[in-house]
């Protein structure tokens, strides 16, 4: 039953019962009583010799509703004297006039007993008449005025009682006047004297019983409650004692014993309540938790005897109580079904036992009063026995709920220490170092892998020699900001930190941190792993990252920062220093004759030759195959010359020998100086380039210093050059597509795999590689409309061609910067897939890594926007600069295609092959494709493949051929 319904039926329940009893009692004062016989003539003759033990006179006994102050000289004269009695309560301003006969037909003398209402009953009076109409015996009880003394015989505890001795052939006529304004439904009883008082024996003992089993009961649970503070014990002591309470006033034993017969009702239904209110708290405490609604609903039914209490006559009072009786028992019994999953099957079972008696009790007393019985009838017996079993069980099902919950937490308990020890299991067996210390930083206790990582053979070696975390630590001071940032956040992750082992050696350690407070003190626990290696890695990527892998010195990209950091400080202190721009003369020719090999030796010796002759500390960096850029500090111009000079005359008598070759090279200088208020590292490096161009073209090995007039020239006339080239190109349509064929390497697939490629046709039919045009058209904003021309003309291409669509698993084309930041260009690419009905799913865009980084929002955004049709892309030139791992992660690409460089010495270089292995490994763990660029051997092919690169593009593969003479891998391979 929903909780909120039960809540509201029993406030109706309550309102109803407190409401209405008000116009029933008006309603009872005024209408005339309805009697079920009218006679004018004595009938009701009860024979002495027949009542054995005891007769009701309910159905023999004649009745009359009479003003109260009629006498009983005008009562006997009175006619039309009804039989049936009525539950309906006595009016107010009447009394109730009961009469019969006793004959005697035996011949001795008889002695009965004469019972009439109950505890609560007010007032009555008993008249005893011989057959001449003699008062003989008159008895009176008046409960209403407790000082008025009650005659003898008259002083039962049930209710009224006379003694009558019934003599041979003697006619007795019995008078009973009764005011109250409970129901006329009385018990009238007639007894034999002896059956009486054997009865009244076996009740006294009953009712001693209960109580003196109620007592121990109460007294047992009050000091177990003591012992245990187990609050479901208190509230049942003090059930057991409201419920003696109850039964004693009940029977009129505590009224009498406190001379408030009066008040018989009041405390009876006093002591209802606190039985009732003490049953919902043992009932709130078994059934843990308990709806408040449930609560606050019994609370509310407690109300309804306590109100018609003082406002209404006993006849409510009475109907209220057995109302609410029933309505609780009900209520008990429901709530012991709803709740039953909140305890033990085996409480439940009990607790619903004991409720079912007390039901039963109810049930009995229900049926008593209905048919107007005394409490002396052949049942008593059985009221009696449900009670004492009731509580009993009640009282049962408390011991065993707490049984239950005890086992409950022995169980849990158990499942606790078995966790405890799986933990410690974990702490022991751990493969990460764990610690416990305290918040000054005192080691608690570490496991094995804690002691092994330091180097110490057990827990208790390490705790005697290091006592605190500081000692761990290289440098203490690390230890106080790790502390510090502790005590602050709670939490420290993956802090990286150097220690120091038992021998003195350090090493590299992540340690990940928490503080606990409890209420005692503060400890923080946490777990540490080695990572020299990763650190020892990450040292070697970055410095492979600002240094050139073939001579060790600066790269390009790292060199540009530091001219950058060298032109901010010279701009503020003023400073002179000259950028050197050194490009080694004819370096082609021992690359074509010796091969790559020979060439990158012959790079490295003379980048050493050089740096011999620079000062210590000096920035010396390598920008590309054959080329060298030197920062120079000057005060006055000898000092260039000076250098200049040492540099000249070291490669003049430098010889390199290779195989049967000897080389005598001779390198070009170009300078430039800051002191031409230089706004970047690139504007100087393109002065300095050009100064060098000037010298090449003076003969080489020479040098020549940038001057502004010589650097605009030459500049703008050679990118002029190339601008006019590109737009006599694109409107001639002189540009040539090509092909080069790429391929899995760990899979056989029959598709095709190729990239597009652009060449340029001059003017005097010669092809050029977009190497030498594209630099000027990016700068010039043409490179955008040589990318439009190569989709318009591929997608025609492919169009026109379906017959290579279908094997076509794979087209790369490249994207330059100024694309990507052009607004139009998506709408562009839109409209040409659908113009020529290309699936976007064969496209795949390669974007340069720089290019990439510098425009990485329109990047960005390009790449979202076509991967949601279906288009791949790729990140080209991956890997000059490790630092590109960090942007990887804002790029959605497919493929990363890993820079020649890396992969042309593979087989011989340890170093490209660690960085080619880091980049595959980056990418995988990232889900991205990788390509290798300038696979130039089968050799390297078959290392890439057992390396796991995932696809191969070189002329091992394919050259590069027109897109006019198409033809398929697979085919080609075939022929």
């Amino acid at each position: 039953m929903n909780l909120k319904a039960t809540f509201v039926l029993y406030i109706f329940i309550g309102l109803l019962l407190a409401g209405s009893a008000l116009p029933q009692k008006a309603f009872s004062q005024e209408q005339p009583l309805e009697l079920a016989s009218n006679t004018d003539e004595f009938t009701s003759v009860v024979d002495a010799k027949n009542i054995l033990p005891s007769i009701n006179l309910q159905n023999i006994a004649s009745l009359h509703y009479t003003s109260q102050g009629l006498l009983l000289s005008d009562v006997v004269q009175l006619t039309q004297w009804q039989r049936d009695f009525s539950l309906n309560p006595i009016p107010e301003d009447k009394a109730l006039w009961i009469r019969f006969q006793i004959e005697n037909t035996s011949n001795t003398n008889i002695p009965l007993m004469l019972i009439v209402g109950n505890t609560f009953i007010d007032r009555v009076d008993g008249f005893l008449l011989d057959d001449q109409g003699r008062i003989i015996q008159s008895i009176q009880r008046n409960n209403a005025s407790p000082n008025t003394t009650p005659d003898a015989s008259s002083s039962g505890l049930q209710g009224f009682s006379m003694a009558i001795t019934s003599r041979p052939e003697q006619l007795l006529s019995v008078y009973l006047r009764i005011r109250d304004d409970g129901p006329a439904m009385l018990p009238v009883e007639l007894w034999d004297q002896t059956s009486f008082e054997q009865q009244s024996s076996v009740r006294l003992i009953l009712l001693g019983a209960l109580s003196g089993g109620l007592s121990l009961l109460a007294t047992y649970f009050l000091i177990t409650y003591m012992l245990k503070n187990a609050p479901a014990r208190f509230w049942f002591a003090i059930f057991a004692v409201a419920s003696m309470t109850t039964l004693l006033s009940a029977e009129g034993i505590l009224p009498s014993l406190f001379m408030l017969p009066g008040f018989a009702a009041e405390i009876t239904a006093i002591s209802l309540t606190i039985s009732l209110f003490a049953a919902i708290k043992i009932g709130r405490d078994i059934f843990v938790p308990v709806s408040p609604v449930w609560l606050r609903a019994h609370y509310i039914l407690l109300l309804v005897p306590i109100v018609t209490l003082f406002l209404y006559n006993d006849f409510w009072q009475l109907i209220s109580i057995l109302s609410i009786i029933i309505a609780f028992l009900v209520s008990k019994l429901f709530a012991t079904l709803i709740y039953r999953s909140k305890i033990d099957m085996r409480s439940t079972v009990i607790y619903f036992c004991g409720w079912v008696a007390l039901g039963l009790v109810a049930v009995l007393e229900v049926l008593s009063f209905t048919q107007g019985a005394s409490h002396l009838s052949y049942s008593a017996a059985l009221p009696f026995a449900f009670t004492c079993f009731g509580i009993m069980l009640i009282g049962v099902a408390i011991i065993s709920r707490e049984h239950s919950l005890v086992f409950r937490q022995e169980s849990e308990q158990a499942s606790i220490i078995r966790n405890l020890e799986n933990f410690a299991d974990v702490f022991t067996h751990a493969a990460e170092g764990l610690y416990a210390a305290k918040s000054d930083g005192t080691l608690l206790r570490v496991n094995p892998a804690f002691t092994s990582l330091f180097g110490f053979e057990s827990e208790s070696k390490l705790l005697n020699t290091i006592h605190k975390v500081h000692d761990l630590f290289s440098d203490p001071n690390q230890t106080d900001l790790l502390l510090g940032e502790l005590s602050t956040q709670q939490t420290v992750l993956g802090r990286e930190f150097k220690g120091k082992r038992a021998d003195g050696r350090e090493f590299w350690f992540s340690i990940s941190s928490q503080l606990v407070k409890s209420k005692s003190e503060a400890q923080h626990y946490g777990s540490i792993f080695d990572i020299t290696e990763r650190r020892v890695n990450q040292i070697n990527l970055q410095y492979l990252n600002t240094h050139d892998q073939l001579t060790g010195l600066h790269n390009r990209r790292h060199f540009v920062q530091l001219l950058n950091e060298k032109i901010t400080q010279s701009n503020v202190d003023d400073a002179k220093f000259a950028l050197f721009y050194i490009d080694v003369d004819q370096f082609k020719i021992i690359n074509d004759t010796c091969g790559h090999t020979a060439g990158d030796v012959f790079i490295k010796e003379l980048a050493h030759e050089i740096y011999d002759e620079c000062e210590p500390g000096a920035i010396f960096a390598r920008l590309s195959a054959d080329e060298f850029g030197l920062i120079v500090d000057y005060q006055d111009d000898r000092i260039i010359q000076d250098v200049t000079q040492k540099i000249l005359s070291k490669v003049r008598k430098f010889e390199f020998k290779w195989d049967r070759h000897r080389f005598n090279q001779s390198v070009s200088i170009g300078i430039a100086k800051h002191e031409l208020n230089t706004v970047s590292a690139e504007e100087l490096l393109s002065f300095a380039d050009t100064a060098c161009i000037v010298a090449k073209e003076s003969g080489r090995d020479k040098v020549h210093e940038f001057s502004k007039e010589m650097g605009i020239k030459n500049n703008y006339e050679r990118e002029l050059h190339w601008v006019n080239e590109v737009n006599r190109a694109l409107k001639d349509d002189s540009f040539e597509l090509y092909f080069q064929h790429y391929r899995p390497l760990n899979k056989s697939d029959a598709c095709d795999y190729y990239e597009i490629l652009i060449r340029l046709r001059t003017q005097d039919g010669e092809l050029v590689a977009p190497e030498f045009f594209m630099p000027a058209a990016e700068r010039y904003n043409l490179s955008n409309k040589i990318d439009r021309w190569v989709i318009e003309s591929y997608f025609k291409w492919l169009n026109t061609n379906a017959e290579f669509m279908d094997k076509l698993a794979k087209c790369n084309i490249n994207i330059t910067g100024p694309s990507l930041s052009d607004e139009d260009f998506p709408f562009f690419l839109l409209n040409a897939f659908e113009k020529y009905h290309i699936p976007h799913n064969k496209i795949c865009f390669e974007i340069t890594e720089t290019m990439a980084i510098i425009k990485m929002n329109d990047a960005i955004g390009f790449i979202k926007q076509f991967k949601r049709l279906g288009c791949t892309f790729a990140l080209d030139d991956f890997g000059t600069g490790f630092s590109s791992y960090g942007y990887l992660k804002n790029l959605s690409v497919d493929y990363v295609k890993i820079d020649g460089n890396f992969i042309r010495d593979i087989l011989t270089d340890p170093i490209d092959l660690a960085m080619v292995t880091s980049i595959r490994d980056v990418a995988k763990a990232m889900s991205i494709k990788t390509v290798a660029e300038f696979v130039e051997s089968d050799d390297i092919m078959v290392q890439l493949g057992k390396m796991g690169v995932d696809f191969a593009q070189g002329y091992c593969i394919a050259e590069p051929a027109p897109l006019i003479e198409f033809v398929s891998y697979n085919s080609d391979s075939t022929e």
